[in-house]
């Protein structure tokens, strides 16, 4: 039987997982997902998806009309399967130290059901050395098998991007990296098989694809590569380091922005407009925005596994480290600016009610892993006030039921999630209306001039 023929394992059926699951029953292969929580499964199973996102939802009923996909919490339903994909979490403990018990957890799964010529991918974000040094050794171990020789083990890092209406897990490219030559052909042909894109090499891409590279003066290159191509690395490690490196890139310029935030605050600018001047200019940029934190699975946490990888090699990375407690700062900085304007007002924070908006880590998804909004809160309790949550999509820490119950009685909000319905409610609400005072704008997302014509003190992050 060839490889491709053969039942597909997804260990883990959250954000990464169940798409990826749901892909590939899509495009006709036999898949099974496993996965701890017995209330997903039988919302799974149910044709129910418990992730709030339209592309996911559509991808779920396309694998559910296929009667190609079922989910189970009995690890003894990967038994039969020929390709084995990990997409368990990898957080980060108290210390920012890289956690591997879930993915150590899921090699325990599936190494006694390994036979020859299968493959097994880590999707999950890992830092470099980890699929050598620590799932290899386990699944040799556990399956009295050798890695390379007798089954493939590989690592595709995931690229979810959750709330985004283009890039999803049909087309966004991916690369990957195995522990033998033979490994990383077999997986790129498996990932082709349900991207639908062309096969590269990454270093054939600096050749062929050199007229559709845009060179700047900082020596920068930007790889217009296929939708979803898929690009082999020349080792598992390089694999492992892309996702990584790729998110701690946007750690480090979001870090320097908000450090151009505060400096904006300082010389009294308008750092959103002064961003949006600098993107005019068509190379060497991003543009990157100020807001009150950085969360998620990936900016929050990646940065750390790279950074843990780098000190256990003996160079502790400077700049990871202050572009990390910057962006870890900015809650602090967001209840500074709210304690000025409050203060300016004649109120303490003591004693006053803050309707806090929004309680995801970005807007329009239902996710609130690593959300700044979790240290935001605990700031204001400590400094006594009187807490009004409400978000739209994520509603296991509202205290209310609607936005107007929010901000009624408040006399300051803080938006720290820019939900397109929320935001929508508050540019049509007249604040005079309310008891309202003072807005902390944590996303830069309403008009300030607008909401000074309404007598109300209005900051945003560097404007």
């Amino acid at each position: 039987m060839k490889l491709l023929d053969r039942k597909i394992a997804v260990i883990g059926l959250g954000y990464v997982g169940l798409p990826l699951a749901a892909l590939c029953a899509k495009k006709g292969y036999e898949v099974v997902g496993l996965d701890l929580s017995e209330p997903v499964v039988a919302l799974l199973n149910q044709g129910k998806c418990h992730i709030k996102d339209e592309a996911v939802e559509q991808l779920l009923a396309t694998a559910v009309a296929s009667a190609n996909f079922t989910a189970t919490t009995n690890a003894e339903g990967v038994a039969d399967c020929g390709v084995y994909l990990i997409c368990v979490p990898t957080p980060v403990d108290a210390n920012n130290d890289p956690d591997l018990a879930p993915l150590e957890g899921a090699c325990r799964v599936i190494a006694p059901h390994l036979n020859k010529g299968d493959l097994v991918v880590v999707e999950s974000t890992v830092f470099p050395g980890t699929c050598e040094q620590v799932v290899a050794p386990l699944l040799e171990e556990l399956s009295n098998l050798d890695v390379g020789k007798d089954f493939h083990l590989a690592h595709c890092p995931e690229r979810v991007n959750p709330g985004d209406p283009f890039w999803g897990s049909e087309n966004i490219p991916r690369v990957v990296g195995a522990t033998s030559s033979e490994g990383v052909a077999v997986a790129a042909e498996f990932y082709a098989s349900i991207l639908g894109g062309d096969i590269l090499d990454v270093r054939d891409i600096k050749l062929s694809l050199r007229p559709k590279f845009r060179e700047t003066s900082e020596g920068l290159h930007i790889a217009q590569v296929p939708l979803g191509s898929v690009t082999k690395m020349h080792s598992i490690r390089d694999a492992e380091a892309v996702k990584a490196m790729e998110n701690t890139v946007r750690d480090v310029n979001i870090a320097f922005v908000n450090e151009l935030a505060k400096i904006s605050d300082a010389l009294e600018l308008d750092v959103v407009d002064i961003i949006d001047g600098m993107a005019t200019k068509p190379f060497g940029k991003g543009p990157f925005y100020p807001g009150v934190g950085v969360g998620g699975h990936c900016i929050a946490v990646d940065p750390e596994w790279l950074k843990a990888a780098s000190k256990k090699a003996g160079y502790m990375p400077e700049m990871i480290q202050l572009a990390r407690m910057t962006n870890n700062g900015m809650p602090e900085y967001t209840v500074s600016i709210l304690q000025d304007l409050l203060n300016e007002k004649g109120y303490p924070v003591k004693g006053t009610k803050i309707a806090v908006l929004g309680v995801a880590y970005k807007r329009n998804v239902d996710d609130p892993r690593e959300s700044p909004f979790y240290k935001l809160r605990e700031i204001l309790q400590k400094k006594g006030a009187e807490l009004s949550v409400f978000d739209s999509w994520v509603t296991s820490e509202n205290t209310v039921q609607s936005l107007d119950q929010c901000i009624g009685g408040a006399k300051a909000i803080v938006i720290v999630t820019e939900h397109s319905d929320v935001t929508e409610k508050l540019r049509n609400f007249d604040l005079r209306d309310s008891d309202v005072e003072v807005i902390v704008d944590g996303r830069n997302c309403l008009d300030g001039n607008v909401i000074k014509g309404q007598d109300v003190l209005y900051r945003g992050i560097g404007r």
